[in-house]
């Protein structure tokens, strides 16, 4: 199977190529975007739940089999500071500069 294009993330160890959300996704996460504004150094659990959905749907495009527990496992504070703003970057709900930080 070809991946689709997109973005080279490293999500425990493992590189993963992460395309823009489609459509679909974007119409299921859209009332779900608006606490990912105001996340801080330290996301609350709202937050969090929706940054794994988010990050999660985002691999399902080239990764079906990879599982949100999987991804949940593998995101920490650190890795999720890049991972998040490159996926939206990359799926255009950024601005060109927003979007950068963890874009190999």
């Amino acid at each position: 199977m070809a991946l689709i294009e997109g973005v080279k993330i490293n999500l425990g160890g493992t590189e993963y190529v992460v395309p823009p959300l489609s459509f679909k996704q974007l119409r299921t996460l859209q009332p779900k975007m608006g606490v990912l504004s105001s996340v801080g150094s330290m996301p609350n659990e709202d937050q969090l739940d929706v940054i794994v959905e988010v990050i999660h749907m985002a691999l399902s495009r080239n990764y079906p089999d990879l599982t949100t527990d999987q991804v949940s496992e593998a995101l920490d504070l650190g890795n999720m500071k890049l991972i998040l703003p490159a996926i939206l970057g990359v799926s255009g709900l950024v601005t060109s500069g927003e979007g950068k930080a963890g874009i190999q």
